[in-house]
């Protein structure tokens, strides 16, 4: 592709300082906005004796005089990279659940990629890793006003730790009561329940004592379950005859425990699920109702709508990811949400041993297919307002956020659903670290009481939240230390939708642009990050380019930018870097574009843009899909002589993340 004027010259060297620029304003007081003019290519004098410059070699970007950033993270190597896509709780286990609190652990226990079990506190957000002893084989949580953690040995002594704030230290757990012999608990509201042997032990104060009665002479006691009202199942079982196993029965007790009955209804399997006692078959499903002796199959009409399932549990605060969540108050599932369901009318109740669920399993399921792939709606350089800037290359440790913020509760509609934008409680974030395969919540720094975004790039977070006067206000922070401030700015947080880095630690938040399709464009517009210390005030800045297309973070503070005139309708391309504190720089004007441009990014100082090749005519004119690419990237490299060329192969060429858009933009 041959440009149609000469459009590059060799580059002085690009200088920054890690302190503001002369005359510059606090990016709390002022938005600094940094237009980019049509700067004359004139060519510098070159001293005597230097070589000329080979116009068909790959420009090069100067080097800036400015050391990386100390909390600049290295990206991490191949082997190290899969530990980076995955969330250390996406397979995790609820091992208790109060009224307000749940403690949830990964899969693998105590060892699990997590550190340890978490508590997720309605008021306080995620907590952890608790400090749960490798002895304890049970973790229950009970309380009336404030739900306590109590765990038990195989001994069948018992601790309890006031709250999960006390369950985070090493002597959090205070010994209590013990029940001896004890292989199975159950806590709910304020009761706590053990069974050992023929016998169930009940405590009402806090596990400080017990009071035991016989459920059946002779059976042993398998499983307790309690309901916070007082009501308990117990599965007993008598000893085998010969090889084959006794059946099972359960056994309810109106009064906490002090008098057993066989219950009308024998469940093939029993759980407890809030105030459900319930067969846990959501084919057929049977729970007990209020009154504690009969079982209605009435509740499968509203499983999935208003009851069980409708209602997450607090678990699913626990998944990690860079997206503002929440959910509404008092929708959560918890000890005593969903109660107990009204007694069964004349024939809904289940009476006698359950005999196998007939569900209809031969349903068709079947996914929603793709009607068929949008045609290309761009040409030439336009196809890059279609497409992100690369994705950051993972780092040892990320900033994420927990879904655990709160909501207002008229702001969620339906009920149940994201709500983020109106929040009571902002989330919990976290620091992880792939390497050491640990989860470290931290909580939302003061003066941010509504975040938006959270971006994480070379080892910071920048969370972007709602100011008062419609703008964003900036925290950035990383593995180690606090939140910092780093001011305001007017662009609104929602705006700011993607975050890229230069190797220096400079990084760029860029908004949105309209599609290729647009009528009318407005100019790109991004924030840049220099690489100075964490709150420095001074260290955002806000570019525009008229008719851009894309940015890029260039280092020492920088900003490469790429547009297209809109009287070219994609096939020119203009190339512009701007530095903080000096006039912009082109490196390149009127390239021509003859394929579509699909991304740009820089690699070992040159700038590169992924092509797409033109179809053949018989196909260009063919409506329906787009035919499949090449396999493979194909690259092409700017010349100092203002061209693109095919790159010459040097190597594989390393992913690049980049995240490709529809042509709408989002």
């Amino acid at each position: 592709m041959m440009a149609s004027r000469l459009a590059l010259l060799p580059l002085p060297l690009l200088v920054a300082s890690c302190g503001p620029a002369a005359g510059s304003a606090p990016a709390a007081l002022a938005p600094a906005w940094v237009a980019i003019p049509p700067a004359p290519l004139e060519a510098p004098a070159r001293a005597a004796g230097a070589p000329a410059v080979d116009p068909s070699a790959p420009l090069a970007l100067p080097i800036a005089a400015i050391p990386p950033a100390t909390w600049v993270e290295p990206p991490l190597g191949e082997q190290e990279r899969a530990r980076a896509g995955r969330d250390p709780f996406r397979e995790h286990t609820e091992i208790a659940l109060g009224e307000h609190v749940a403690i949830l652990a990964a899969k693998g226990g105590g060892a699990d990629p997590a550190g340890g079990a978490f508590a997720v506190d309605e008021k306080l957000g995620v907590v952890g890793p608790l400090k749960l002893s490798a002895r304890f084989t049970w973790v229950g949580v009970a309380g009336q006003q404030i739900d306590a953690l109590y765990a038990a040995t195989p001994e069948g002594a018992l601790h309890r730790a006031a709250d999960v704030r006390d369950a985070l230290r090493a002597d959090g757990f205070e010994p209590r009561g013990n029940v001896p012999g004890a292989t199975a608990w159950d806590a709910a509201g304020a009761l706590i329940a053990a069974a050992a042997g023929e016998r169930v032990s009940v405590s009402a104060d806090e596990g400080r004592s017990f009071t035991s009665a016989v459920v059946v002479p002779g059976k042993a006691v398998r499983a307790v379950l309690v309901r916070p009202d007082g009501v308990l199942a117990a599965v007993v079982q008598a000893p085998a005859r010969g090889q084959q196993p006794a059946a099972p029965d359960t056994f309810l007790s109106l009064d906490r425990g002090q008098t057993w009955k066989r219950s009308a209804f024998q469940p093939r399997a029993i759980e407890r699920a809030g105030s459900w006692i319930w067969n846990g078959d959501a084919s057929c499903p049977a729970v007990l109702s209020r009154d504690g002796r009969a079982w209605t199959r009435t509740a499968a009409k509203s499983l999935y709508t208003t009851s069980l399932y409708a209602r997450p549990t607090l678990g699913i605060a626990l998944h990690l990811s860079p997206a503002i969540r929440a959910i509404e108050a008092g929708w959560l599932r918890s000890s005593v949400a969903p109660p107990a369901p009204e007694p069964p009318r004349r024939g809904d109740a289940a009476v006698g041993r359950e005999p196998r669920c007939k569900s209809d399993d031969g349903g068709v399921v079947g996914g929603i297919g793709l009607m068929g792939a949008a045609g290309v709606s761009c040409g030439g350089a336009l196809c890059l307002l279609e497409s992100a800037t690369p994705q950051p290359q993972p780092t040892r440790t990320r900033i994420a956020t927990f879904g655990d913020g709160i909501c207002e509760p008229t702001s969620a509609r339906p009920p149940g659903s994201d709500c983020a934008a109106h929040l009571t409680r902002p989330p919990t974030f976290a620091v992880v670290d792939h390497i050491a395969s640990t989860v470290t919540p931290v909580a939302a720094p003061e003066g941010c009481p509504q975040p938006v975004a959270l971006h994480a790039a070379a080892g910071i977070g920048v969370l972007l939240c709602r100011g008062g006067s419609g703008g964003a206000t900036l925290f950035v922070r990383g593995a180690q230390g606090a939140w910092h401030a780093e001011g305001s700015q007017a662009t609104p947080a929602e705006a700011l939708k993607w975050v890229a880095a230069a190797p220096d630690g400079t990084l760029l938040l860029l908004e949105p642009t309209p599609p290729a399709s647009a009528r009318h464009r407005e100019p790109l517009q991004a924030l840049v990050r220099s690489p100075l210390p964490l709150g420095a005030p001074q260290a955002w800045r806000r570019v525009t380019a008229p008719d851009g297309v894309a940015a890029l973070p260039a280092p020492g503070g920088a900003a490469l930018l790429a547009s297209s005139p809109a009287a070219s309708a994609g096939r020119r391309l203009d190339v512009t870097l701007d530095r903080p504190g000096q006039p912009a720089l082109t490196l390149a004007r009127d390239v021509e574009v003859s394929q579509d441009l699909t991304l740009m990014e820089m690699r070992d100082g040159q700038v590169r843009f992924r092509v797409r090749p033109n179809p053949a005519p018989d196909v260009k004119a063919r409506l329906g899909p787009r035919p499949p690419e090449p396999r493979g990237p194909r690259w092409h490299v700017l010349t100092h002589g203002g061209e693109l060329v095919p790159e010459t192969p040097t190597g594989p060429t390393p992913p690049t993340g980049g995240r490709r858009l529809d042509p709408a933009g989002r």
